[in-house]
């Protein structure tokens, strides 16, 4: 028992003695340790001591002196860091209980909160002597959470505390506080020299934490060697005493030639901190203050450093109330320290380096931000502001020139320093003018230092104006300048490297070309070189735009052509647009340095976004659009409504070009661009946004050009670019450069940052980064991509797109918009806004599309919401984490949505596995084998996805009621359901490839079914006559059921059917002429079946648009033509049940219209009319080239040149030729009601009296009348009569001649031309000689009294028509008269004319065109019409 004990003993005391004897320290850490350790024997009462000075100082390393010093005194004792442990909960719990055990006690002891870890170990404290060092303080809360207050000890106990915050020491009640004051010049020189020139003897602690990279143990001091010794001394001096600095700049310089020791210097000298660990630990620690800290520090570190405190006070209050509580706790946090003597405020080197770096880097923020102001005046307002200040001011307004003048621009309210910080910032330029006692003010050299600083790391340009001060001695600091230099220097404290700083600053800004204005009798024109410089640098400065422009010049290219710059006066805006990354503001800046000097003003507005989320003066983006565009500042905006009115106002009277980047809101629009009516003509606004809906509030005046990914091409060189520095791989990253070029999917942005970060890797390290990305995302293009994801408004504009990429990409859009409709998140609505903002596209299929990246951010996403415990996550889909869920039934509440895939070999699982995901909505399998129960299954579910499900029908016990989509592919199933059950949110069944399926469904169970997709279901022998039910059902797809032997009736009752897939069904041979009761179809598919025969219904479908069936494939329009064609064969004989008239909207090629016997065009102008005239002239004279195909329709025709074929009685159509013996021919055409002429005159038309064809006789009866109009050509033009009565009958009579030889046909067919109607009626020459009823009545119906008609007879190649007259036949009477008509005779009608042929003409009788006046032209026509019925004669 006693042995036990012992070894407990001993355990205890090398478990908590952690000793730091094995690290001596320098004489000053143990004088201050010595100092401490004094003030803990002053009292046997538990003793708080804190130790407080600035990071860096060595307040850790004194705390561990005198741990060790101290600590065998002790039996129970601890010594510990606690700010980096204190950011986590359980790094919390951790600390309160590694210090109990270090109390000793029970080893497991269990703490589960803080407050329960205050009670024991107060237990613990209250009757032991304990010594406990805590360092690293930042929070109160750590003190109370771990030493609680002084009634928590026992007497002798001691507390030492080591902190930066004063004020905490002071809160927590501490007994003494020791302030760690800076090293003094001889022992930061030992530090210095220990570091960076080691040689190998006896260990070393300094003050600093130990960089765990430099083995220590071998420091020991040596003397400098021979050069170093100055800039050693120099380089301590900068570092002030400061522990931490010495100790980092020292190792950073073992073992460096002289000139890294300058560099590190120089570095020093500009206010630069070498080491970014000693910056990091500063910056820290400026991080834990408050804003109003931050801005006073800010203002100290820069303006009033050694500045008497009530000086200071009077100036910072003039902006805030609270200036000396800040300054006391900026004190208190070691940010400040106030000189007892003088009371000046002090702050130490390396803080005035970090707060300088902190500014700078807020000036590199700003280079992104628009620029404010054009120009920033620097100058002493004593020497020059009432004169050549005030003038040149003056004139810079006058020009339009922006100027900020500290004195005009500073808003009350602003803190000064980073008023001008932020002035200067956003100028394009700064006019330092260099008067006398310019170099005599605090404020002007910062100022200057400041300029000078952003001139050189942003580009700044800098004009100086050199007034009455000569350049050589702004360089030197000599003469007056000099002397004013110095006045300064010897006036206010400046360190040394202030001083070195401001002298270099003065020599380059002496150094600069400029204007130099000494004694100058002309003050005016000086001020006017000045203004016009100025204006030129602004003009000159052009927006840069890419590094390496790859891809540019072609987008640029194109959306320029979209501006129409040279041809529209109208207000046009430009929407670009594309997904985040795609060099949308790369083109745009392109654009406006191609074309902004074509308008009287320009503004260019960059990162709206993010300006509009950052910054409360959104007003400044108002000004700056007017200050762009008239330079001037005259305008002064008060809030956005006013300033729309100013811009409205002003805008339009000008030809403004206006680019406003990254528009990501609506307020964003209407705030700076309105409407197309706020802008003068000509105007071009360009718009780079990722949301085409904003684009489109624009309304009627804008244009969109989108931004497409680049090719493969243009991707490899612009990565080569950014990875090689050259347009092309280097050889041996060929084949990895295409790997990265596949990953990044033509995003430049991707391209380009992976090409920056992998161009110093090694090759083996490429595979590795791509491995890794595919699994996270490179964060730089994350952070670009996700800001469209978090711009979503809506919550389920999120859920979609997460939904989306995880699980549904290319899959069909209608089919996902049911899916999650069905899971309440309103689909329609989400996916158009994702399409508009650029996250989703669509391909010529309707399948959804995603970039890959935009894919794996949204997985990003998910991944981080539980990246530990994949089962806390919404979505799953990787497989390696899936299979672990559910083989080990940790499924929870959290699962939406799970996709498990094993394409090559099956897994079973339990159903148990999905018990406890109640909420899972979305569920993938493949390859994948239930075993088990499905009661406990889900009911949550909408989308099921299970490739080759393995049962032969669905578990009974498996609760469906919830489904909205189906889709077993490559199941056993053989019929689906035993049972039937209701499911009526069900919409899409794909049972696809389901070879065993041998029924389908009872579709009355299924009310609201739209999709049904059974295809390649061979066993399939019937389908349900229910099917006729399902009212809403919108695609049936039997693709390949072989089984199937004939469909049901009731599925022609399917209204709302707009798609049937019969294709493969090989036993189907027979579609019923029902099929024009599917009033909705819009697809018929039926190839490879045994259908033989087109139903004749087809053409009567009001929506069909797409066939493929009976070998006819294609649009509707292309393919009636040739259906229509087929039935017209002799062997089908069903010209009679056929429509034959169709509208040149559904005709295809010259080919198709030589199938169709009659063709009835409306045409939409006289212009189209033309047109369409022209192009069935061309047709019909192609009749030859198509003669063997036309032949099978052409039996009835047989018109030939040499023997005339006379009609059979009965036609009511009659064509007849003849031949006189000069070789003129005649053709005889008549269309309508059987007239006499056909029998009564036969004989005397085809035998002419006089042996000529220059006449012709027309029969009449008691209730007929004729009117006969002629002309010499191949055509007639005439007017309807009016008023008439019913139209029995047209004759035709065209003579003409031919070659001796020839063998082609003559008539090609008759044009009949409706100018009025603008319609034209085409017959061929076939379909004259087998007129029907239906026919005639097409040409009645089109032909009404008054209408301007012209028949035209066309003739093929080689023949000459000599004259066409056209006979019509009414059934009465027509006693009105009609124009370029006159009567002849009473008693009879005569046709005569004369021509150029040898045909005999009786001149006796003449007409309106028969007079001394007549026209020789050709095709003059003269009409005649018979008033009273008499004999036929011929003329004598």
């Amino acid at each position: 028992m006693y042995i036990n004990g012992v070894v407990e003993y001993v355990a205890h005391m090398l478990r908590t003695y952690n000793s730091f004897s094995h690290v001596l320290y320098t004489a000053s850490a143990k004088s201050r340790a010595r100092d401490v350790i004094q003030l803990l024997k002053q009292s046997k009462r538990p003793l708080l001591i804190g130790i407080w000075g600035m990071a860096g100082v060595g307040k850790k390393t004194i705390a561990q002196a005198i741990y060790d010093q101290i600590g065998p005194y002790f039996e129970h004792k601890s010594c510990f860091g606690v700010s980096t442990a204190w950011r986590y909960s359980s790094s919390q719990l951790a600390l309160q209980r590694n210090l109990a055990l270090d109390m000793g006690g029970v080893s497991d002891v269990v703490i589960p909160t803080i407050e329960s870890g205050k009670v024991i170990l107060k237990e613990r404290f209250q009757h032991k002597r304990v010594l406990i060092i805590i360092h690293g303080v930042d929070k109160l809360e750590q003190l109370k959470a771990l030493c609680g207050n002084r009634d928590w000890f026992s007497p002798g106990s001691k507390i030492i505390i080591a902190t930066t915050n004063r004020h905490i020491l002071k809160e927590h009640g501490v007994d003494h506080i020791y302030r760690v004051k800076e090293l003094d010049e001889s022992e930061s020189l030992e530090v210095f020299n220990r570091y960076a020139f080691r040689q190998a003897t006896s260990p070393l602690r300094e003050f600093a934490d130990l960089d765990k990279k430099v083995d220590l143990n071998t420091f020991s001091p040596a003397a400098p060697p021979e050069g170093f010794g100055e800039l050693a001394e120099q380089l301590v001096a900068y570092c002030g005493g400061l522990p931490h600095a010495l100790k980092e700049i020292g190792i950073s310089l073992i073992g460096q030639e002289i000139h890294e020791w300058k560099g590190v210097l120089r570095s020093l000298e500009r206010f630069s901190i070498p080491s970014r660990n000693l910056l990091y630990d500063l910056e820290n620690c400026f991080s834990d203050l408050s804003d109003k800290e931050k801005q006073i520090f800010l203002d100290i570190a820069c303006f009033f450093n050694r500045v008497d405190q009530n000086d200071v006070l009077q100036i910072l209050n003039r902006s805030t109330k609270s200036a000396a509580l800040q300054i006391s706790l900026l004190e208190d946090k070691s940010f400040v320290t106030i000189d007892e003597n003088n009371n000046k405020l002090e702050i130490h080197v390396m803080l005035q380096v970090m707060a300088r770096d902190i500014i700078k880097k807020e000036s590199s923020n700003m280079t992104n931000q628009p620029k404010m102001y054009d120009v920033f005046l620097s100058f002493r307002g004593e020497d020059s502001r009432a004169k050549f200040m005030s003038h040149l001011y003056s004139s810079l307004q006058n020009a339009g020139i922006y100027a900020f003048r500290d004195d005009d621009e500073i808003q009350r309210g602003d803190q000064i320093s980073m008023s001008l910080l932020r002035a200067i910032g956003l100028s394009r330029i700064s006019i330092i003018v260099l008067s006398t006692n310019y170099a005599n003010s605090r404020w002007c050299m910062l100022e200057l230092e400041r300029i000078m600083e952003i001139r050189r790391t942003l580009g700044l340009v800098v004009v100086p104006v050199f007034y009455e001060v000569d350049p050589a001695e702004v360089r030197r600091q000599e003469g007056q300048f000099g002397k004013a230099f110095k006045e300064l220097i010897s006036t206010i404290p400046v360190d040394v490297s202030t001083e070195s700083n401001w002298r270099r600053e003065l020599f380059d800004i002496g150094s600069i070309a400029g204007f130099v204005l000494i004694n100058s009798r002309n003050e005016s024109a000086d001020i006017k070189n000045i203004v016009e410089c100025v204006t030129r640098l602004l003009d000159r400065k052009e927006l840069f735009v890419a590094e390496h422009p790859v891809g540019v010049e072609s987008r640029v290219t194109a959306a320029t052509k979209l501006l129409n710059i040279q041809k529209s006066e109208d207000v046009l805006i430009l929407g670009i647009w594309g997904m985040g990354g795609m060099g949308k503001t790369t083109i745009a800046k392109a654009i406006y340095n191609q074309i902004g000097s074509m308008f009287e003003g320009r503004s260019f507005l960059l990162n709206i976004r993010e300006f509009w989320q950052t910054h409360t003066n959104q007003v400044s983006l108002q000004q700056k659009v007017l200050s762009d565009v008239y330079k001037t500042t005259t305008f002064k905006i008060h809030n956005i409504e006013s300033g729309k009115n100013i811009l409205k106002e002003r805008l339009s009277q000008n030809t403004v070009l206006l680019v406003l980047d990254d528009v990501s809101e609506l307020d964003q629009l209407r705030a700076l661009c309105g409407s197309h009516q706020w802008f003068g003509p000509g105007s071009r606004i360009i718009i780079t946004t990722r949301d085409l809906h904003l684009l489109k509030s624009c309304g009627v005046y804008y244009r969109v050009y989108r931004i497409e990914e680049m090719g493969e091409s243009e991707s490899l060189e612009l990565f080569s670019w950014h990875a090689f520095n050259q347009s092309s791989p280097i050889e041996d990253f060929a084949t990895h450069s295409t790997d990265v070029i596949a990953y990044a999917g033509g995003l430049p942005l991707a391209l380009q940052v992976l090409g920056s970060y992998l161009s110093d890797c090694e090759i083996t390290v490429w595979q590795k980064v791509l491995d890794k990305l595919k699994c996270i995302p490179h964060d730089e293009v994350q952070k670009k991509l996700k800001v469209s994801f978090d711009g979503l408004k809506d919550i389920t504009e999120k859920q979609i797109f997460l939904d989306i990429a995880c699980f549904f990409i290319g899959m069909d859009r209608s089919d996902v918009i049911q899916i999650l409709n069905g899971c309440g998140l309103f689909a329609d609505i989400g996916i158009k806004v994702l399409e508009e903002r650029s996250l989703v596209t669509l391909d010529n299929k309707n399948k959804l599309r995603m970039h890959d990246l935009l894919r794996d951010m949204g997985r990003q996403i998910i991944y981080e919401e539980s990246p530990f415990d994949p089962e806390d996550r919404s979505r799953l889909w990787r497989c390696d984490e899936v299979v672990d869920i559910l083989s080990n039934d940790k499924g929870t509440r959290a699962i939406k949505g799970l996709a498990l895939e094993f394409p090559k070999k099956t897994l079973s699982l339990n159903t148990m596995a999905f018990e406890k995901m109640n909420k899972l909505r979305l569920l993938k399998l493949a390859g994948v084998r239930l075993k088990g129960d499905y009661k406990n299954f889900t009911t949550d579910l909408r989308w099921l996805y299970w490739h080759g499900f393995s049962e032969t029908c669905a578990p009974a016990k498996f609760q469906q009621g919830s489904l909205v989509a189906v889709i077993l592919k490559y199941s056993n199933l053989k019929q689906i359901w035993n049972k039937s059950k209701v499911l009526e949110n069900l919409k899409i069944l794909n049972l696809s490839h389901s070879r065993d399926l041998t029924k389908t469904p009872e579709f009355s169970f299924l009310p609201n079914l739209e999709k049904l997709i059974l295809k390649d279901c061979p066993s399939l022998s019937k389908v349900s006559h229910s099917i006729g039910s399902l009212h809403k059902l919108l695609l049936i797809n039997l693709t390949d059921c072989t089984g199937l032997r004939k469909l049901p009736r009731n599925i022609y009752k399917l209204k709302s059917l707009e798609t049937l897939i019969l294709s493969g069904c090989s036993m189907i041979d027979k579609l019923e002429e029902d099929l024009e009761q599917m009033e909705s179809l819009t697809t018929l598919v039926a190839d490879k079946t045994a259908i033989t025969k087109v139903p004749f219904s087809i053409v009567k479908s009001k929506r069909i648009g797409y066939i493929s069936l009976c070998g006819f494939k294609g649009f509707s329009r292309d393919v009636f033509p040739s259906i229509i064609w087929s039935w017209m064969s002799p062997s089908n004989n069903v010209i009679s049940r056929v429509k034959t008239s169709l509208f040149i909207s559904s005709l295809g090629t010259s080919k198709d219209l030589l199938k169709l016997r009659v063709l009835c065009v409306e045409c939409g102008s006289q212009l189209q009319l033309n047109q369409y005239v022209a192009k069935f002239l061309d047709v019909l004279k192609a009749t030859n080239c198509y003669k063997k195909e036309v032949s099978a329709i052409a039996t009835a025709s047989q018109i030939s040149d040499i023997h005339a074929t006379p009609l059979i009685d009965d036609s009511i159509g009659h064509v007849h030729i003849s031949r006189s013996k000069n070789y003129l021919k005649s053709l005889l055409i008549q269309m309508g009601t059987k007239c006499p002429v056909s029998t009564m005159t036969k004989e005397s038309i085809f035998q002419p009296a006089d042996g000529t064809w220059g006449s012709f006789l027309l029969p009449s009866d008691n209730k007929s009348n004729w009117f006969t109009f002629s002309c010499k050509s191949c055509s007639v033009s005439f007017d309807v009569p009016m008023k008439g009565s019913f139209l029995k009958s047209m004759t035709l009579f065209v003579v003409y001649s031919s070659p001796d030889k020839i063998t082609s046909e003559g008539c090609q067919g008759v044009l009949i031309i409706n100018y009025t109607k603008a319609t034209i009626q085409t017959y061929k020459s076939d379909t004259l000689t087998s007129f029907g009823n239906e026919d005639w009545q097409t040409i009645t119906s089109n032909l009404e009294p008054g209408n301007k008609v012209e028949v035209m007879v066309v003739f093929g190649e080689g023949f000459i028509v000599e004259k066409t007259t056209i006979s019509l036949l009414y059934d009465e009477l027509i006693n009105t008269k009609m124009e370029l008509c006159d009567a002849v005779d009473e008693e009879d009608v005569i046709v005569s004319e004369s021509d150029n042929v040898d045909v005999p003409v009786d001149n006796s009788v003449t007409g309106p065109a028969q007079d001394e006046n007549t026209s020789e032209d050709k095709h003059e026509c003269i009409m005649y019409r018979k008033r009273k019925r008499g004999d036929m004669k011929t003329l004598e």
